[in-house]
């Protein structure tokens, strides 16, 4: 049997499509737990009417982190597959990962492709034909860590099924993070289970244009940086003492440069400085040099960056799909809330 994990906190909107999509699916031995994280809306009674066939768990708020260990404890299956509150599965989700799982039993864990979804745009996170080539015909990547530094494929936490076994070596979600409780566990399983299922077909879609007050915020505050530099800077030690340094590094690297283009982005001198100078090792001297320049005037970059950003979504050349331009929608609005 697979448990089916849903944290959720002020999902009434949106949390019906999401178990729905579970109970759509062609896969059926199931549960579905919904870990009810505080929510002062009405979410619990949107859960509590599908019944018997799903289990209510209420409990203060913990956070993301702290819900999923929640539904870790009181899932009876052997897999433990998680879903966001906001996100949806496709039908064939569950059967196929199953399927794969049972194809290579030495797997402990696997992911999948899966849609980045804003209002009527829909676009895969990983391109089909390039992830099947990547996989060689097998359904697995040899080392989680490679195959997300060499770009082959994307994870996100709605395509995670973890077998309860990872938890036992890795540990449960850490609550002291805020913003990367789920990075910092697939990252932990990773250096027990380096190599990890993948199905290339896209079996799960991220809904972009969902947003709520608390996850807004959160993301606000997490694009200075602190949180990034912490994590990566505990995982260097952990990589290291795993003897996984070498496979871990071009990610920590990759996950570095993200947050630092975010914070010349948004105008965060001194973040942007502290990111080059704390990890002065995993960047070349001429990044470090162009750093400090491009941060002598920050609010000059940052609206420079912006102006070229916007025009180059406005002329349609954009190829993701991103949360900015809704952030930025709701900010000259003056209102952070969902879209609905």
């Amino acid at each position: 049997m697979i448990s089916v994990v849903i944290p959720a906190y002020n999902a009434g909107r949106f949390i019906r499509r999401t178990i729905d999509s579970v109970l759509a699916q062609t896969y059926t031995d199931y549960e579905i737990i919904v870990i009810d994280d505080g929510s002062t809306d009405n979410t619990g009674e949107v859960v509590k009417s599908y019944g018997t066939k799903v289990c209510y768990i209420y409990q203060q708020n913990a956070g993301d982190g702290g819900a999923r260990n929640a539904g870790i404890y009181a899932a009876k299956g052997e897999w433990i597959a998680f879903l966001d509150h906001d996100d949806e599965w496709l039908p064939e989700k569950l059967r196929l990962q199953m399927e794969l799982l049972k194809r290579n039993p030495q797997l402990r864990w696997c992911a999948a492709n899966f849609y980045k979804q804003s209002e009527s745009r829909k676009i895969t996170a990983g391109d089909e034909r390039v992830l099947i080539a990547a996989l060689s015909s097998r359904d697995y990547f040899e080392n989680f860590f490679s195959a997300v530094s060499e770009g082959k494929c994307r994870f996100m936490t709605s395509t995670m099924m973890v077998h309860k076994e990872a938890f036992e070596g890795a540990g449960i979600f850490d609550v002291h993070w805020m913003r990367c409780a789920d990075l910092d566990m697939w990252w932990r399983i990773a250096y027990q289970f380096p190599r990890i299922g993948y199905a290339a077909k896209p079996l799960a879609i991220l809904h972009i244009d969902v947003q709520d007050v608390v996850s807004t915020k959160l993301r606000m505050e997490s694009k200075r940086g602190a949180e990034t530099r912490e994590l990566i800077a505990r995982h260097l030690k952990l990589a290291e003492e795993n003897k996984m340094l070498a496979e871990f590094t071009p990610v920590a690297k990759q996950v570095l440069r993200d947050s630092l283009l975010t914070t010349i982005f948004r105008g965060f001198k001194e973040d942007s400085r502290v990111t080059v100078r704390e990890f002065k090792d995993l960047f070349t001297w001429y990044i470090r040099a162009a750093v400090y320049l491009l941060t002598v005037f920050p609010k000059v970059t940052s609206n420079a960056a912006r102006a070229g950003a916007y025009i180059w979504h406005k002329l349609g050349m954009e190829q993701d799909v991103s949360r900015r331009w809704i952030e930025q929608k709701d900010a000259e609005s003056g209102n952070k809330k969902s879209t609905p």
